[in-house]
């Protein structure tokens, strides 16, 4: 197993030690869902009925929160009435689990307004992607409790994606997570080896904006998991030098990289590709990488859940949950 001992450069935005883990209950058949937009604003209502039947069709009941009504340019109402609305869903106590509608642009507006002791006192499922990590990210960090990176209102749900949701959040026990087959071709080593750490990350571009903020994460120890769409190469490049010069890739003890969709260069002959950019970062490095994940912004996902206890194997390419995430 390789391990990072935490040299090199850090930051004092975290605290010196990170809360106790706090697992959400488990969900069972007929438990209310909660959907909730904290982040762009639902222009196509047609997603609202989608995801509710897709839930209603896996045992669940649902209720819609007010956000999914609201615009307010790119938003889905002004800062205070969505972190009021995920308080509401939080102290709710008929209501289990919250799922995200979309992501966006917004959660990191709503962490200064956020009350981390009114969710670490009313702990639930909380679950999306992409914008939505920003929330998950901070979450876990200010409170201890476990979050989860997996679909959302806008996603397809298919049969993959579900069962991941099942295994994850009514199952509840550890298993090995393995690519979709059709989506195994898609996978390679970047860096041999395997690892143990406890799961955090998400979109690129957002895991950046933390950096330097109080809501960055403690990095050491961490198997760092990353994702992104409609990125430039050059512009991926800038965010994983970012990280590097933040001292992060000195501290985690594995990377996983799921799906990079659509980052491919407007200009090739004036560009590196995306394999040449992942390649100059993470080849060969002292703990292991794989690309190739089914996580992000394609339609078979994982449902990760961050700040659990994981191992990695760049060489198999899987994720193994090392213990539950839900009580």
């Amino acid at each position: 197993m390789f391990t990072v001992t935490g040299f090199g450069l850090t930051t004092l935005s975290h605290p010196p030690s990170t809360p106790q883990i706090i697992r959400p209950k488990r969900l069972v058949k007929g438990d209310t869902i909660a959907l909730t937009a904290p982040a762009g604003a639902i222009f196509n209502t047609k997603h609202i009925e989608h995801i509710e039947n897709r839930l209603h069709k896996l045992g669940f009941k649902t209720i819609k929160g007010k956000t999914l009504f609201k615009h307010e340019g790119y938003l889905a109402g002004n800062d205070q009435f969505r972190a009021s609305e995920l308080h509401g869903f939080f102290k709710d106590k008929t209501v289990k689990a919250i799922i995200t509608m979309r992501g966006g642009w917004g959660c990191a507006r709503l962490l200064d307004l956020l009350d981390y002791k009114l969710i670490k006192n009313n702990p639930k499922v909380l679950m999306g992607y992409s914008d939505i990590t920003a929330l998950l990210v901070a979450i876990t960090e200010k409170t201890g409790l476990i979050t989860y990176h997996g679909p959302m209102g806008y996603s397809s749900w298919k049969s993959f994606s579900a069962s991941q949701v099942l295994k994850v959040l009514i199952e509840g026990n550890p298993f090995r997570m393995n690519n979709p087959n059709d989506y195994k071709k898609d996978l390679a080593t970047l860096s041999k080896g395997y690892a143990i750490g406890k799961l955090i990350g998400g979109n690129l571009t957002v895991i950046t904006s933390l950096i330097g903020t109080k809501y960055e994460p403690n990095w050491e120890d961490k198997i760092l998991f990353l994702e992104e769409t409609h990125e430039e190469p050059y512009r991926i490049d800038r965010m994983l030098y970012q990280l590097k010069l933040a001292g992060v890739f000195n501290q985690i003890n594995g990377c996983v990289l799921g799906s990079f969709n659509k980052c491919e260069p407007e200009e090739p002959e004036k560009s590196f590709n995306l394999n040449e950019v992942l390649n100059q970062h993470f080849k060969n490095k002292n703990f292991p990488v794989y690309k190739g994940a089914t996580f992000g912004h394609l339609i078979p996902k994982f449902t990760l859940p961050i700040g659990i206890k994981v191992k990695i194997d760049a060489d198999n390419h899987f994720i193994e949950l090392l213990e539950r995430s839900v009580n």
